[in-house]
């Protein structure tokens, strides 16, 4: 167990456990697993996915996934897909998100899963942040440190460990860590006052793991968090007193990979202060990894006392004596769904068109285009089939990545009243370009429902008409098409 490569969770490939993977087990002694979208395709075969895994290796492992709701979501189907932090924010009650983190807990512990990567704790400020946007909770810390801590209560009272992310805050980041190092210069004052609070108030609430952002802080050190002892150890053990697991977001982020190997960054992260690692992508540095570790322990580079007492927080994890999984029960959950999904839909712009009114023509994104990238109930043309028999207009589907709107044109021509359901136009050069075909032939025949990101908004013509949905799920699609139509 005080092994270093007890303090490694890596990604796997494949619905079912194969020798390759066993094999990294066996030899690493790695103590967690992490579940992606090309691990799941149903609840009963995830579950027997962990069981399998577990009884191949013959000793506990600690399987873990990134089910934040909204945005961040790996399942198609069998359990109740939440609206996501966003749209909690906006209904603004403490007890839809502790209901929130109830429900989500009991689904994933009949499947076997005792973490759950989440609630994002990130707050938000006036810039466009590509990497965290409907993730967060919103821009006010108070807000953010209430929803946070009653979600975590929720999840761990249900027996599913929660771990808060991503410290130290990365909601005023301008670029996405997955593809490149965002710098935040923000001054340690306002720092402390308005990002560190929702992390203070997941400490207090008893969180039990705390995930660090691969982001550099000028003003806390020269280093990115994720290798800054200053910030694992000063801060977080020191100032707010978190004595759970500390974990590494993906050390095959671009933020990291930009600038030194994966390996290598996995050393100096447990330097650092980190506990546990992630390592979800590259099989070949997962390996590489534990053995290099194992080198630095060797070498006296790093202590094994820290090498100890970080596994005996991750045993403490897999020990956990946690309530026996019941039976889900799917109804509860899309009542809470439901719920939130109705009271964050908002008027954010009111244009020519006065709503509800019936449209000629709705242009909805093709999530062909990003089905590698985003999960969507029932696949990528599931929220178009069950938008098409909710109402009875004229859908086309509209570009995301890639351009081609002119076959779009004449159907906007002809239409008396469009809705346009935008996925993100600021990211996305393809809803980019319908969004500004619309606004050069039809902007005040137009009503827009952004379902990606509320910034969007500062691209709009005046002339439109727009609510704000706050996401993407079908309990979200059919709440903005209520307030659209009824």
């Amino acid at each position: 167990m005080s092994e270093p490569g007890f303090l490694f969770m890596f990604g796997i490939y494949g619905t079912k456990p194969n020798k390759e993977t066993v094999s990294l087990f066996k030899e690493t002694g790695a103590s967690s697993v992490l579940l992606l979208g090309r691990n799941i395709e149903t609840p009963s075969q995830t579950k027997a996915l962990c069981s399998e895994l577990v009884q191949r290796l013959g000793r506990p492992l600690l399987f873990a996934v990134d089910h934040e709701g909204g945005w961040v979501l790996r399942f198609k189907a069998g359990l109740t897909a939440f609206p996501g932090n966003a749209a909690l924010g906006r209904a603004g009650d403490p007890r839809l998100a502790y209901r929130t983190g109830t429900v989500m807990a009991g689904e994933l512990l009949a499947m076997g899963i005792q973490l759950n990567l989440a609630p994002v704790l990130d707050v938000l400020t006036k810039t466009y942040n590509p990497g965290i946007g409907i993730r967060s909770f919103g821009p006010d810390p108070k807000l953010v440190s209430r929803l946070g801590a009653a979600f975590i209560t929720g999840m761990q009272k249900r027996g599913v460990s929660a771990c808060a992310k991503h410290f130290p805050g990365k909601g005023a980041a301008t670029v996405d860590a997955h593809v490149q190092l965002p710098t935040i210069r923000i001054k340690k004052p306002e720092f402390f006052r308005e990002h560190l609070s929702p992390f203070a108030a997941a400490v207090k609430a008893g969180v039990h793991c705390v995930m660090t952002s691969h982001v550099r802080f000028p003003a806390l050190d020269k280093k990115i968090a994720t290798f800054s002892r200053p910030i694992t150890r000063d801060i977080l053990r020191g100032r707010l007193g978190f004595k759970g697991a500390i974990i590494s977001d993906d050390l095959c982020m671009g933020a990291v990979t930009g600038s030194m190997p994966v390996q290598l960054a996995a050393v100096e992260a447990i330097q650092a202060g980190h506990d546990l690692l992630i390592i979800a992508h590259d099989k070949t540095a997962m390996a590489e990894s534990a053995e290099l570790l194992a080198g630095a322990v060797s070498d006296g580079l790093v202590e094994r006392s820290e090498i100890a007492a970080s596994a005996g927080r991750i045993a403490r994890l897999l020990e956990l004596r946690r309530p026996r999984a019941g039976k889900p029960e799917p109804r509860q959950g899309t009542r809470i769904a439901d719920r939130v999904a109705v009271k964050s839909v908002e008027l954010v712009q009111q244009g020519v068109l006065r709503l509800p009114l019936p449209p000629d023509l709705i242009l909805f994104p093709d999530f062909e285009q990003v089905k590698a990238r985003f999960t969507f109930e029932g696949g990528p043309r599931g929220p178009e089939k069950w938008l098409k028999g909710r109402c009875g207009a004229r859908l086309l589907r509209a570009p995301v990545e890639s351009g081609g709107v002119g076959r779009l044109a004449p159907a906007v021509d002809g239409a008396g009243r469009i809705f346009f359901f935008c996925f993100e136009a600021m990211r996305f050069p393809g809803q980019k370009a319908v969004l500004e075909m619309l606004k050069r032939r039809a902007a005040a025949r137009t009503a827009v429902c952004l379902i990606r990101s509320s910034w969007d908004r500062e691209l709009l013509d005046r002339r439109m008409t727009a609510i704000d949905a706050r996401g993407y799920r079908l309990c979200q699609l059919g709440a903005a098409l209520d307030k659209m139509l009824l």
